[in-house]
């Protein structure tokens, strides 16, 4: 297993509610695919220099993980099924 982050961009207008139901879910896909998560780091809402769909403010997760490389794309084709997530990115890590 090889370790890596996952950078998550949501949707800064949503409610508090919706926002922790897409972490929970987020955390259920992850750990049933026997995935380890290291560390969750929540930045927050954050100021960017461009926009995405319409608006220059996001919120931000990082996830530390400890992951089989081989189902990343599966948990792609899931996470591109949330209209909170606006943006996701695996970067392995040395």
């Amino acid at each position: 297993m090889a370790k890596y982050e996952l950078m998550l961009i949501l949707n800064p207008g949503v409610s508090d509610d919706d926002r922790t139901s897409l972490i929970t879910r987020v955390k259920e896909i992850l750990e049933s695919n026997s995935w380890k998560i290291e560390k969750e780091d929540i930045w927050g809402d954050k100021k960017m220099a461009y926009k995405i769909n319409g608006t220059d403010r996001w919120f931000y997760i990082l996830y530390n993980l400890e992951l089989d490389w081989t189902k990343i794309f599966d948990i792609t084709k899931k996470f591109n099924l949330e209209q909170i997530m606006w943006r996701h990115m695996f970067v392995k890590q040395d």
